[in-house]
């Protein structure tokens, strides 16, 4: 298995391989960088979700305390842990009486005070029954989280743009915020430290110098690959760019290559139709092996499925699925 590799355009897109895999059992490990749940952003969100689920959990209110920046320093989370154990309060709980008792300095008061009415909010909407994706998007907003991601324009940013992006499309999946927590819990609870050979997941640009006997690229559509903010913010240089990396995926084959797109994605809170990379015109007819079969739906394990049966061409929407079905006449 070592010598299997799936590359990504998106580091976002190894969650869903990752939860997949763990289903499953099936070793992994993710090369140039972090898995899912273990990247900073996503732990930061998490524990925002954390405390309003439970404002008892002293390790996500210190850990999101002052993230973004609130002027709340080490002094002060030490004043606020020593009050805690004195009295034997939770942190969030201390923070409020420190707060009453005027013991914070002015600064820092104006800082936690505001944290503090949000996160009294947020758990008002929740018990109040706001749905867990809009309340996770009130959070991004009103505590500034999505904005300080924003104001730094660069590469990593962007990627944690992204990750946020596919945290809301995971909690979509699930019911509740309790029940997502519990799913985020056993995934990373779970002993990933596997011996022996594992699948490789990495993405393109942590790829280049590496080569492996089998190579799944999936993930080739338009707006995805050629990513459209590249294309948007250098034009034709960002498209070859785009191209470039492209060849760097495809030469980190020695054996087997597969190429996949997808004819519908979840992306954002709705279903879009998928438009096939113009990468896959690109490929010369005589080294591919095309497959129109969509995955089979008797896989006993796959207990969500979402594939769709077409009983002819004629029902099949996807402008992506038309366009591919056209150049294999």
């Amino acid at each position: 298995m070592s010598e299997i590799s799936i590359l990504f355009r998106i580091s976002a897109h190894t969650r869903s391989f990752e939860e997949r895999f763990i289903n499953l059992g099936l070793p992994y490990k993710i090369i140039g960088g972090l898995r899912f749940y273990e990247r900073r952003e996503i732990k930061d969100i998490i524990a925002y979700l954390r405390l309003i689920n439970n404002s008892s959990d002293d390790l996500a209110f210190e850990r999101i305390i002052n993230v973004p920046k609130r002027s709340i320093g080490n002094t002060t989370i030490k004043q606020i842990s020593d009050f805690s154990k004195f009295q034997n309060y939770s942190f969030f709980d201390s923070s409020k009486r420190l707060l009453e008792l005027n013991k914070i300095k002015p600064k820092t008061k104006i800082g936690l005070n505001n944290i503090i009415k949000l996160i009294e909010k947020w758990r008002n909407e929740n018990l109040n029954k706001m749905g867990h994706v809009k309340l996770l998007q009130l959070i991004l907003d009103e505590s500034g989280y999505s904005q300080m991601l924003k104001n730094k324009k660069d590469l990593e940013n962007e990627n944690r743009l992204e990750n946020i992006k596919e945290l809301l499309n995971a909690m979509k999946e699930f019911d509740n915020l309790e029940s997502f927590l519990e799913h985020v819990s056993l995934a990373t609870s779970i002993d990933q430290d596997w011996e022996g050979q594992k699948v490789n997941l990495m993405t393109m640009h942590a790829s280049k110098g590496l080569e492996f006997d089998v190579i799944f690229l999936p993930g080739w559509e338009e707006g995805l690959f050629p990513h459209q903010k590249t294309i948007e913010e250098k034009g034709e240089i960002g498209l070859e760019e785009e191209r470039r990396l492209a060849y760097v995926g495809i030469t980190r084959s020695k054996k087997f290559l597969n190429i996949s797109f997808s004819m519908n994605r979840f992306y954002q809170g709705d279903w879009i139709d998928s438009l096939a990379s113009r990468f896959v015109e690109e490929l010369p007819d005589e080294h591919l092996n095309k497959n129109l079969q969509t995955e089979s739906k008797n896989l006993e394990d796959f207990d969500f499925n979402q594939d769709v049966e077409y009983e002819s061409e004629s029902e099949i929407r996807s402008p992506g699925w038309i366009r591919y079905q056209k150049r294999l006449k």
